[in-house]
């Protein structure tokens, strides 16, 4: 594992790491404006065939990078060597992309909660339990039908159950243009809601178009760095308003506020 291994202050380990999101999140907390934050370890999988392209962008921004399989024994390890104090759970998949690997069975049971599942199960016995922030989606709720919304759900059960000081982030839906796989679904759906929600903002609807509107990944970055080192985000399910750059509180300096966040000694 390189380099890797226990030293002082903030560590964020991120899972999902090569999702859009995670790169995002990455050269958020490495270049951005979070770069202050301590060390920054991306989780790769040794058998995804982009991980060296990503190794070698993540080693550009001065990240570290742990490329061991998505499972409880090789998390459990790496934890017990680098000892993170924030864990970003940010993996996720799609029927499309699950079919194309041959997956069987419900792919949101399998990955979304089930990875959720081996990441927290992961965490115990760590004598300095992590601060979780758990990327999930908006309409995800209880009485959920959508079986991605249902799973999504039963992931934020797993959380707050988990033991662990936690944060939920719902997330509109990431309007992303660069994206490895095509998503027309999704471009529609974002492309109307973007429409929709300028329409809104123009007849004074400002605060419910910030919580339609679809978000970009790095801006999407900046709300979880914020969530994540933020004491007034603790054990709340935060929503897509929450997490824009729109809010003033985001344009203040990062608040690492509690003992959690703060070096170690």
């Amino acid at each position: 594992m390189g380099t890797l291994g226990k030293k002082t202050g903030p560590v964020s380990f991120v899972l999902g790491a090569s999702g859009i999101t995670g790169q995002a999140l990455i050269e958020e907390l490495r270049i951005g404006t979070y770069a202050q934050v301590g060390r920054v370890v991306a989780h790769l999988r040794p058998d995804s065939p982009r991980t060296p392209d990503l190794k070698l962008k993540f080693d550009e921004v001065g990240a570290e990078v742990l490329i061991a399989p998505f499972e409880t024994n090789a998390l459990q390890a790496a934890f017990r060597e680098i000892a993170p104090t924030h864990l970003f759970i940010l993996h996720g998949t799609t029927r499309q992309r699950a079919r194309a690997e041959g997956m069987e069975g419900d792919p949101y049971q399998r990955i979304d909660l089930g990875l959720t599942q081996v990441a927290l199960a992961a965490c115990e016995g760590m004598q300095d339990l992590p601060r979780v922030l758990y990327l999930s989606a908006q309409g995800t709720g209880p009485r959920a039908k959508s079986p991605y919304f249902r799973a999504r759900f039963d992931s934020e059960e797993a959380v707050r159950a988990s033991g662990l000081p936690y944060t939920i982030a719902r997330a509109p839906l990431i309007r992303a243009e660069n994206r490895p796989d095509s998503r027309p679904a999704e471009h529609l759906a974002g492309t109307a809601l973007s429409l929709l929600t300028r329409a809104m903002r123009m007849v004074g609807s400002s605060q419910r178009a910030a919580h339609l509107a679809p978000i970009q990944p790095h801006e999407l970055a900046r709300g979880l760095a914020h969530a994540a080192f933020n004491y007034t985000t603790l054990s709340r399910s935060l929503e897509a308003e929450e997490l824009r750059d729109e809010r003033p509180i985001h344009r203040a300096s990062p608040i690492p506020a509690t003992r959690r966040d703060d070096p170690r000694h």
